[in-house]
């Protein structure tokens, strides 16, 4: 037999391990088993703590978002709110006669924002609210020009509605694509109006800038957009101007304090005798009487939104 043979057929026989290598191998042996015994643990407590939750009585879920919800403090006194109980400024009497959607005068181009209001007069002396309208509504079919406006007050103080508020009128240039325009019919070369249209131009810009949460430098004319001069009397008397938008921002506050009152005295009973109803009428009265303006509010429902914001408000 061969030396190679013989040794392959030697029995093999394991190596001594020395004392450091003995104690490596048992410390590999205490970590593996720590391991194990934590994740053993660790597994066991999961089990406990899913059983808990599964066999638990479930709660309502109407409770739990009751439970869950923060609640939010209202530090406004409600005297103060009142006047987010809808608009304060009732809404002129206006009669709404939209034109025809045509290119001439009422393209149907929609606004996605309202940000000024523009005051413009008609400089076609003695012609009525109604025949400028009717002008306007002929311009589809004359096709000579491009012409407009949202609104038409009359030298009796009647306004005609031709536009609807969000849409684009032929009246003020660049500022068509932003704002509502307002035109004015006026007796004289002079462009002065007379009383009743001033103060109807006057309640129509409150309850538009109000409705469109707008302030006094919002109202401007279409001489400010172009340097034309319009509306004539406002341009050549800038004073004159300076208190229409005056008298503007008092009929708004005006109409604010009105309806404090009334709302304060609804929300605390102030009133004895008499019912929500007859309050809320008595402060709609007294407005129309005031401002010689229709009983009907800007969105055709704020008596009953008062009434039942009052109501809400009162329970609390």
């Amino acid at each position: 037999m061969s030396r190679k043979e013989n040794e392959n057929n030697q029995e093999w026989v394991p190596r001594q391990l020395t004392p450091y290598e003995q104690y490596l191998q048992q410390k590999r042996k205490r970590r593996t088993g720590r391991i194990i015994f934590w994740v053993i643990v660790i597994e066991a407590v999961c089990l406990i703590l899913g059983g808990i939750v599964l066999f638990m009585p479930r709660e309502d879920p109407e409770i739990d978002e009751l439970v869950n919800k923060k609640v939010q403090f209202e530090y406004e006194t409600e005297t103060d709110r009142v006047v987010t109980y809808g608009l304060a400024v009732p809404r002129p009497g206006i009669d709404v006669q939209l034109l025809s959607v045509n290119d001439w005068s009422r393209p149907g181009i929609k606004i996605n924002a309202i940000k000024k209001i523009v005051v413009h007069y008609l400089g076609n002396p003695k012609t009525t609210a109604q025949e400028n309208h009717d002008y306007f509504e002929s311009l589809k079919n004359l096709q000579d020009t491009y012409m407009s406006a949202n609104y038409v007050v009359g030298t009796e103080g009647e306004i005609i509605q031709c536009v609807p508020d969000g849409e684009v009128a032929w009246a003020s240039n660049r500022a068509n694509y932003y704002s509502i325009s307002i035109e004015n019919c006026h007796r004289d070369e002079s462009g002065k109006f007379t009383d009743a249209t001033y103060w109807s131009d006057v309640h129509l810009v409150a309850y538009l800038t109000e409705k469109y949460d707008l302030e006094r430098d919002d109202i401007i004319r279409h001489y400010d957009v172009t340097g034309k001069d319009c509306p004539k009397w406002f341009v050549d008397h800038p004073d004159d101007w300076e208190q229409f938008k005056d008298d503007v921002m008092t009929y708004r506050e005006e109409c604010r304090e009105a309806q404090r009152k009334m709302i304060d005295e609804l929300l605390h009973g102030d009133v004895s005798g008499e019912t929500e109803q007859d309050v809320l009428r008595e402060y709609l009265n007294s407005m129309k009487e005031e401002t010689e303006v229709e009983l009907e509010t800007s969105n055709q429902d704020l008596w009953e939104d008062l009434k039942r914001r009052a109501e809400a408000y009162g329970d609390h």
